[in-house]
């Protein structure tokens, strides 16, 4: 028997998340910092904000985390870095639209790994629905997709992207039935945090010399983004799919152009407008809202 009060909780909070992770665009194009100092300093305080309720509260289950678990969680950071990476790289090399595109293949990579791991299937209306969405993300990049000379190597980086955000997500979703939120969040922030810092030093970029504005900039991402928007999405692993999550996310730039017109006056155009009506449209499907489906929240008890 479904519990739709459970379900609703679920997409609030899945929506918050999104909103969340939205900010990050805006908050990007307002640093100075180049674009893996970005993610080392994002994940870096996250991280710090983390330590605290780790070591008091969830002390007790560091303890008793056995390797096989450890391991996972440092598996889910290493590759949360190699998405940030790999992304942001690709940039550098290839078009935004064409970036999008490819990093936007994440949900099927996250529903085939799923289905063979986690025997997650996919319903006539989720296809439908996860269609739409990836349609919806990918609409604009269609009209400028490059893969021609010169482009090659910045697709093949946000294609990676997307497969490392799938793994992030896969790895999440079996963990999560396990630890808490706070210990995930904080070993796989760790992890992650730790590997950036350690390709910033191979690359020899500087880890100081920025503004003021920067770092209250970073500071904004790790709340905003990364605990308010990638914490939230680790939580909701513990009671849906990992393909649902995925799609969720692909919500980012609808939340993203809406900010950009509220405080970048950036008028999105005709094509980002039915985009993003798409996407809102095949996320509607997708996630079965109004359904007769669902988990209890309380199916689990949080560490």
């Amino acid at each position: 028997m479904a519990n739709k009060k459970d379900l609703y909780r679920i997409h609030l909070m899945l929506c918050i998340a999104v909103i969340g992770v939205s900010f990050s665009a805006i908050l990007i194009r307002s640093t100075t910092a180049p674009s893996n100092i970005i993610a080392m300093y994002r994940m870096m305080i996250t991280f710090l904000l983390f330590l605290p309720a780790s070591l008091t509260k969830g002390r007790k289950e560091i303890k008793e985390i056995c390797g096989k678990q450890l391991l996972l969680c440092c598996f889910s950071g290493i590759f949360l870095a190699l998405h940030f990476i790999t992304w942001m790289t690709s940039l550098k090399y290839t078009t935004v639209a064409s970036s999008t595109i490819l990093v936007g293949l994440q949900p099927i990579f996250t529903a085939v790994i799923g289905y063979f791991l986690y025997k997650e299937k996919l319903s006539k209306k989720g296809f439908l629905g996860m269609l739409l969405t990836i349609s919806g993300s990918s609409m604009i990049g269609f009209f400028s997709f490059h893969a021609g000379e010169g482009h090659f190597y910045g697709n093949i980086l946000a294609l990676l992207g997307g497969l490392f955000g799938a793994l992030y997500i896969i790895i999440g979703r079996g963990i999560r039935k396990k630890i808490s939120t706070l210990i995930y969040g904080f070993i796989v922030y760790g992890t992650c945090t730790v590997l950036l810092v350690i390709i910033n030093l191979m690359l020899k970029l500087p880890f100081v010399g920025y503004t003021h504005k920067d770092y209250i900039l970073f500071l904004a991402m790790a709340v905003l983004c990364t605990i308010g928007g990638h914490t939230i999405f680790n939580w909701s692993l513990k009671y849906i799919e990992a393909n649902k999550v995925s799609i969720t996310m692909l919500g980012e730039p609808v939340g993203a152009t809406i900010l950009a017109v509220l405080f970048l006056k950036e008028i999105p155009s005709f094509w980002q407008v039915l985009s993003g009506i798409l996407i809102l449209i095949g996320l509607y499907i997708f996630m079965g809202i109004g359904e007769d489906k669902t988990v209890s929240l309380t199916t689990y008890n949080e560490g």
